[in-house]
């Protein structure tokens, strides 16, 4: 929840992110329908998403639009993410992509609250 009395500038997200700094993790998202695949690196990520860059055509936005349901996998050794999401938005140049969770395996899941730092709820 957005607090209505914190400053302008201040986090709007529910979860806040963490820049993945010099290491960023290689994902490939795969529409629902298997018809479409992109491979690009998260940039930010929180409990609650991520960000998603590519820097080759095709653009994202030319096949994923806002809400449509995807698949993603990291292939990272060091951080190791699969599951379902949707993306929430794209980037007016089509390279960008916010993806938010929808489910993550349990694997995953430990991996991601152990990134962060945080402790799994329950």
């Amino acid at each position: 929840m957005v607090d209505p009395d914190a400053p302008p500038d201040s986090e709007k997200r529910e979860s806040p992110r963490t820049n993945w700094m010099d290491s960023d993790a290689q994902v490939t998202i795969l529409s629902s329908n298997s018809a479409f695949k992109a491979s690009g690196w998260i940039q930010d990520i929180s409990q609650g998403g991520f960000k998603l860059k590519t820097e080759s055509p095709p653009t994202l936005s030319g096949f994923f639009k806002k809400w449509d349901e995807i698949h993603f996998e990291t292939s990272e050794d060091f951080f190791q993410l699969k599951g379902q999401g949707r993306i929430v938005w794209t980037s007016p140049s089509g390279n960008m992509a916010g993806v938010r969770f929808d489910s993550l395996d349990e694997e995953s899941r430990k991996c991601l609250y152990g990134f962060l730092g945080i402790f799994p709820p329950g």
